[in-house]
């Protein structure tokens, strides 16, 4: 396999070299490919450990608004929001003016954490700690009191890549080394003022992003598309300003304060294309998740330096750590933060994947961490979906199901991988704004109206499932769970269902279409031949000649099924109630299908309307109309199902009128309303 060109990704005109590290991570795509199955893919009733820390999340910029409220300085993500995106978070959740509102909605999870981030403009407007702004310093020491009244422990993120502006200006922000100064600066004023009340802070949430996204393609604050060497640079000063903080947290507040610093690192996971596992697919996964997570990981838990397979790529663009360094800079986490969520994958460039293939699996991810970074314990610091549209409300089910998944997958990882994995955080507590995308996705376990002037916490279903899952410390096993064994009874329907079947108009054995005679050219070329001016007569076309109704029936046989379950396309019987010769070919059709159906002994059940599926809307009239808005809609559907009745009624016993009408798509901005 030819390794994939880098193009401007990695700056670099040589080949992907696919050289390891010498650790052993590599060993996790061939595990996992071979687990015992079913058994490893049943859900697993079990429970998580005793001390198992359950948490939530927000970020300062996305959530607390008063942009530049209570004296405030500009940080690089209000600049960039207002002079590049078209929405910002002046306002967001409102969460500085609504503290009490947040710490309302983590008290009702039951959570025993909750990570929230300092907005650094907000306690120093100018990033230096020299001008202090009490206002900011008030809000954070009034948000710890109250985590605290209510039994919650905070977990702190100093930064959240909400830079102040005046260090960007000032300095040209993470690509100029006066950072790694400043930075510590500000997180050693954090210690000494709040550490009595933190035991888990976060100095920086995900540095790939920051560097790569915001000095490198410019998609993110500060929005600036970097030299050849500014994304690497910007790196570079992330990680020396972490280990700085993290030896004056060690060296002056460790032993008082008794708490825990590490450095939230996001990543992807990624498989061999095809399921192709070798030696050559999984060195190129390995590239592919050391480019990304092992460019911080590697120096901070290891050994100071960079991955191999970056330093063998990037050569001179990549700077280099001394060894004195090194030696400042490895080990300095005490526990292994973990991001886990759609920025790991949305903002991550495909070039990145090496020609394999995304994997949205955290379980394999676990592992991996595990064995390639010396049984660190795991905190998972952000993890959920964006499955949920602006449009939804508290129907959240799309994110409550991804938040099932990954919780399952958390709980196999440390029931069945042994992976130390001491917390889980769910992101995030209440909606706001998601960076580039702004306010189009919605992540929140609590609904925000961002047009209401209270800004509101509703609890959405991802909310109280979370919730029990919290209360029952994971999914206890319990007596209907248990595994049964038995029959079904004897008159047990067995079905299958197809959603769409695709109509052909015409028969398409050839035989009964082609008038010529043939014959076989048997001592020469062995192919048919054509005999001229004899010409045959066509027979009536049968069932027997729609080759699609063959293949279906043969394959459905197979399944040994009593009933098959398929939608019919409304638009392709009926319009408007005037027949065609076009609606007389797909209704003969839809009477082979049923007619053969039954001559394999199988009993049809039709479905009248499936409005979820994109190829089964309504006849193009109706919906022009106002579709299921107009009155007139349901006059049709009725002479639609009558026509549907008269012609098919003498063959189909089983009819089911509309499958999922919630999916309608008038309904659609009306259904974040209904209630689980």
């Amino acid at each position: 396999m030819k390794p994939p060109n880098f193009s401007w990704l990695f700056l670099c005109p040589c080949f992907l070299v696919v050289s390891g590290d010498g650790g052993t991570g590599e060993e996790t795509w061939a595990k996992f490919a071979n687990l015992p199955y079913p058994e490893d893919n049943l859900f697993l009733h079990d429970t998580f450990p005793e001390d198992f820390i359950w948490s939530v999340g927000t970020s300062a910029y996305q959530t607390e608004g008063g942009w530049s409220q209570d004296g405030k300085g500009p940080s690089i993500w209000d600049t960039f929001s207002h002079q590049q995106l078209s929405c910002n978070g002046d306002v967001a959740s409102d969460s500085y003016n609504n503290v009490e509102g947040d710490v309302s909605a983590i008290k009702s999870l039951g959570v025993t954490h909750y990570r929230f981030s300092i907005a650094w403009s907000r306690v120093f407007p100018d990033g230096l700690v020299s001008n202090l702004n009490e206002a900011g310093l008030s809000h954070y020491t009034h948000l710890l009191q109250r985590l605290r009244d209510v039994g919650v422990e905070p977990i702190v993120t100093l930064y959240h890549w909400d830079l102040p502006q005046t260090l960007q200006d000032l300095h040209g922000g993470w690509i100029n080394e006066t950072l790694v100064d400043l930075f510590s600066q500000y997180a050693e004023f954090c210690f000494r003022t709040f550490g009595d009340r933190v035991k888990y802070w976060i100095t920086i949430d995900n540095p790939y992003v920051l560097a790569w996204q915001g000095y490198g393609t410019g998609q993110l604050a500060p929005g600036i598309q970097g030299t050849l060497t500014a994304p690497y640079t910007a790196a570079h000063n992330l990680i020396k300003a972490h280990a700085k903080t993290w030896h004056i947290y060690n060296d002056h507040f460790r032993q008082s304060q008794q708490g825990y610093v590490s450095i939230a690192l996001a990543s992807h996971w990624v498989g061999p294309k095809n399921g192709d596992i070798n030696p050559e697919t999984v060195h190129l996964c390995q590239c592919s998740i050391n480019s990304v997570l092992g460019w911080f990981a590697k120096p901070i838990f290891l050994d100071g330096d960079y991955p191999t397979c970056m330093k063998d790529n990037l050569k001179s663009l990549l700077p280099a750590f001394d060894d004195a360094e090194k030696l400042k800079i490895k080990n300095t986490a005490d526990f292994f933060a973990l991001s886990f969520g759609p920025l790991s994958f949305r903002l991550l460039d495909s070039k990145l994947l090496f020609n394999q293939s995304k994997k949205y699996q955290l379980r394999q991810l676990l592992s991996w961490i595990q064995i390639e970074y010396n049984n660190s314990k795991i905190l998972i610091v952000e993890n959920g979906w964006d499955v949920s549209s602006s449009n939804t409300k508290t129907a959240d089910v799309y994110n409550m199901y991804a938040l099932k998944n990954f919780l399952m997958d958390v709980l196999k990882a440390i029931k069945y991988d042994g992976v130390d994995v001491i917390g889980y955080t769910a992101w995030s507590l209440i909606d706001g704004f998601e960076w580039d995308v702004g306010y189009s996705t919605c992540r929140g376990l609590f609904y925000i109206d961002f047009q209401s002037k209270r800004k509101e916490r509703l609890p959405k279903s991802s909310a109280f499932f979370y919730r029990q899952v919290i209360q029952d410390n994971g999914f206890p096993p319990v007596p209907e769970n248990k595994p049964i064994t038995g029959t079904f009874p004897q008159s047990f329907i067995w079905g299958i269902s197809e959603d769409v079947i695709q109509v052909e108009m015409s028969p398409t054995t050839p035989q009964f279409v082609d008038r010529n005679i043939y014959q076989w050219d048997i001592n020469g070329t062995g192919k048919l031949v054509k005999i001229k001016g004899v010409i045959g007569s066509i027979r009536k076309a049968q069932c027997t000649d729609y080759t699609s109704i063959r293949q279906e029936i043969h394959l459905l046989q197979d399944t040994h099924a009593s009933h098959y379950q398929f939608s019919l396309n409304w638009s392709l019987l009926l319009t408007m109630g005037e027949s065609t010769q076009d609606i007389r070919a797909n209704l003969r059709y839809y009477k082979c299908y049923v007619s053969e159906l039954l001559r394999a002994n199988v009993t049809p059940v039709v479905v009248l309307y499936h409005p979820t599926l994109e190829d089964q809307q309504l006849p193009s009239t109706l919906e022009a109309e106002g579709g299921w808005m107009n009155t007139a809609t349901m006059k049709a559907f009725v002479e639609y199902a009558r026509f549907c009745f008269t012609h098919l009624g003498d063959k189909v016993r089983l009819w089911i009128t509309m499958s999922e009408p919630n999916g309608i798509k008038h309904f659609e901005r009306y259904r974040a309303n209904f209630t689980i």
